[in-house]
């Protein structure tokens, strides 16, 4: 199997990796409730194959899928709408009202992804984004509700990563799907005991401290046993790891801050929070050694330390 149910044989929720950049990075996450399906997240075009193996799996295939959610429409969660909503005819897309129009017209979050990583990079990472029929979409307003089959699925604004963002609550499993906004936890970042380790995602170029804080408030406060982040997989002790979240949000603020006068601040701020994230992995115990721990956490590091720089620029 290409993934695994997680956290109890009766969730109905399985962990796909999307094989995004590397193994354990980016899921996609399967919602399987009788002879339905849902899917939330669709990383990028070459993460389907692996989907239509977890479907076929469990017994279903493309006419079972009823509904693709998306977090928010950063490409390592988005990339690969277009050609999941070919690939499954029956399937509506649920993403928030900022993000709708982008994927009826990718071009111009084509372009901007383009701008940044190059035109290479993008048509071999992501293919041509394909526009999605306007029919097809699901605008999902704070509250959003959807049911699949008997299970309940609400939708709710969880701005402070991005500002199309949504957390995905299943009812069912009191379980949510937090996309970026609750932070990144590789399961290869854990301590001898088996905990995950944790931290915030800044990434440009929506970051929003406030926001962010209130986001966690919100998934704390909402008593799901389970939240599961894209990157990477279902993660219990929500209420424990919302106050680490907390308190690492201030700490990379105040990190951001102390750069803000600095030539090369991005530069600056990479290094700095490499070092916090180094000293909080050893009091967390972290099994990897440092240069290990730099290649899970590196890129992460830089592109929350571009996301710092532009909030610095308006905050």
């Amino acid at each position: 199997m290409n993934g695994e149910k997680m956290l109890g044989d009766n969730s109905g929720i399985h962990t796909i990796d999307a094989h995004y950049v590397r193994d354990n990075l980016a899921a996609v996450y399967l919602i399987h409730e009788g002879n339905e399906a849902a899917i939330v997240e669709t990383a990028n075009l070459h993460s389907l194959p692996y989907v239509e193996s977890m479907l076929a799996d469990i017994g279903l295939d493309e006419n079972s899928v009823k509904y693709i959610f998306l977090t928010h429409i950063h490409l390592d969660h988005a990339g690969g709408a277009g050609a999941y909503m070919a690939k499954f005819p029956h399937a509506k897309l649920v993403v928030h009202p900022r993000g709708a129009r982008h994927m009826i017209n990718p071009a111009v979050l084509e372009q901007s992804v383009i701008g940044v990583y190059g035109e290479d990079f993008v048509a071999k990472m992501y293919g041509k984004l394909q526009p999605i029929d306007q029919e097809r979409l699901l605008v999902a307003t704070d509250g959003f509700e959807i049911m699949l089959g008997n299970r309940q699925i609400i939708c709710r604004h969880t701005p402070g990563h991005a500002n199309h963002h949504i957390a995905i609550f299943d009812t069912k499993a009191n379980a949510v799907f937090t996309g970026d906004v609750f932070g990144v936890c590789y399961p290869e970042l854990i301590n001898t005991s088996g905990e995950r380790f944790i931290f915030p995602t800044t990434t440009p170029v929506n970051f929003d401290p406030d926001l962010m804080h209130q986001s966690i408030n919100l998934i704390k406060n909402s008593g799901v046993d389970v939240f599961y982040p894209t990157h990477f997989g279902g993660v219990t002790n929500v209420v424990k790891y919302a106050e680490i979240l907390h308190k690492m949000v201030d700490d990379f603020v105040v990190i951001a801050k102390a750069c803000s006068d600095l030539p090369q601040t991005s530069e600056e701020i990479c290094a700095k929070l490499d070092d916090y994230l180094w000293m909080k992995a050893q009091k967390f115990g972290i099994i990897l050694d440092r240069e290990q721990f730099r290649q899970s956490v590196g890129m992460d590091n830089q592109i929350n330390a571009q996301g710092l720089m532009h909030w610095l620029s308006y905050c």
